[in-house]
């Protein structure tokens, strides 16, 4: 396996700096959604203000950013695997220390879950193991495995066999266990809210598994694997025309996947035929997740193509000390999220409007921005990198600044 992946320090700028646009997207995506993830209960709902500001957010929340920031987190989470296993000396060793790893990250998603039911962490805990299984596969195998995830078909099949097979939706949700779940985060005390959270565990795992997001995630864990592989970071500067090439596919297939879904709904209401709700599920959910993933890669090489001019790559820098640390910066997003919008804070939930909420987080990810470069001046790791790696090693590590290099540096836990 080659090792010169991590030679150039600029390799280690834009892959920090792609994460630290990615929490970006990701706290405008939670804040606007006032940090509440799932349903709301009709009665609520009908009361949240809705102006014009916030029907523009919702808009724009809705075509640019949900679900294509966290395609490109989950691709990085994959591509530290790689990173970390063409660092070991002793790959049988990191397999243990990496599964190791990933237990400790559960403990430490668990934790989140019970403040916030949208937690990812739990999530990527347990479909990190998936690494460890294909970690030998072939290159063409990974990448059709990988690219086979991505897009969603095991999830389309099945809505398509349901379709002829008669299979019932999911049930609705019963209003009264909505509207008690929000009385509790909007009223409730800090201890009723992580009991009541608990469940909801079991229910984010069903969620990820029946609308595909599980095989979208671990398939963007393939192939960050897979372009760790091929060297693409270390490299991508001698590949811009390939680059351009991607940007065009992806823009074409990004305008091809609304058109055909303005068509193949449009259509059928014109023509008035009758679509089993699987079949329209089936259709409208793989046209959404070629649309996110398409829109995640224009993003992704549009800032590697930006970077290579020194005026740009000066601006995306204020984003690689963030994304250095980026599990803190991720959970300190709920932090703030979690006492701006529940009752254990400002109970602000339902009170304001998407534009609001977006202006809020916004501000909460410019004060990261700040904090992690004073951090990062003085610390080696971010907070609760520093105690995964810990953890991790079953030793306390260094935390103040030194010269030396360390392996914290290059990869952001």
């Amino acid at each position: 396996m080659e090792k010169n992946l991590l030679d150039k320090s600029n390799r280690i700028e834009i892959i920090d700096v792609l994460r630290g646009f990615s929490l970006l997207g990701i706290a405008m995506v939670h804040f606007t959604e006032q940090y509440y993830a799932g349903p709301t209960p009709e009665a609520m709902a009908k009361l949240t203000p809705h102006g014009i500001a916030d029907q523009v957010v919702d808009v724009i929340t809705g075509l640019f950013i949900r679900g294509k920031f966290f395609t490109i987190f989950s691709f990085l989470f994959g591509l530290s695997f790689f990173i970390q296993l063409d660092r070991s000396d002793k790959p049988n060793s990191f397999f243990f220390r990496f599964a190791w790893r990933l237990i400790v990250l559960m403990g430490i998603g668990f934790v989140h879950s019970l403040h916030y039911r949208g937690d990812i962490l739990t999530i990527y805990a347990v479909l990190g193991f998936g690494l460890l299984l294909v970690y030998k596969l072939p290159d063409k195998a990974l990448l059709f495995v990988a690219l086979f995830l991505v897009f969603d078909f095991p999830a389309f099949l099945t809505r398509v066999v349901q379709t002829f097979m008669e299979s019932p939706l999911t049930p609705e949700m019963n209003q009264k266990d909505l509207q008690f779940y929000f009385d509790t985060l909007k009223h409730g005390k800090y201890l009723a809210i992580l009991r009541a959270n608990i469940p909801e565990i079991v229910t984010k795992f069903q969620f990820q598994v029946e609308f595909g997001r599980a095989y979208i995630t671990l398939g963007l864990f393939f192939l960050g694997f897979y372009a760790g592989r091929k060297n693409f970071f270390s490299t991508w500067e001698n590949q811009i025309p390939w680059i351009k090439k991607m940007c065009k596919i992806a823009g074409w297939m990004a305008l091809g996947s609304v058109l055909f879904a303005a068509v193949f709904f449009g259509g059928t209401q014109i023509a008035k035929i009758e679509v089993p709700q699987t079949l329209q599920f089936a259709v409208g959910g793989l046209t959404i997740d070629i649309f996110n993933c398409c829109i995640a890669t224009l993003y992704v090489f549009g800032i590697l193509l930006s970077f290579n001019k020194e005026k740009w790559k000066a601006r995306w820098m204020n984003f690689y000390a963030v994304g250095r640390m980026g599990l803190t910066t991720y959970l300190t997003q709920t932090l703030f999220g979690f006492f701006i919008y529940f009752s254990a804070g400002f109970s602000l939930l339902n009170e304001i409007g998407a534009a609001t909420a977006l202006a809020i987080g916004l501000t909460v990810f410019l004060v990261q921005i700040f904090f992690s470069k004073w951090w990062l001046s003085r610390f080696q790791y971010g907070p609760v990198e520093w105690l995964w790696r810990s953890l991790t090693y079953f030793k306390i590590q260094p935390m103040l600044k030194s010269k030396r290099t360390t392996e914290g540096e290059i990869i952001s836990a």
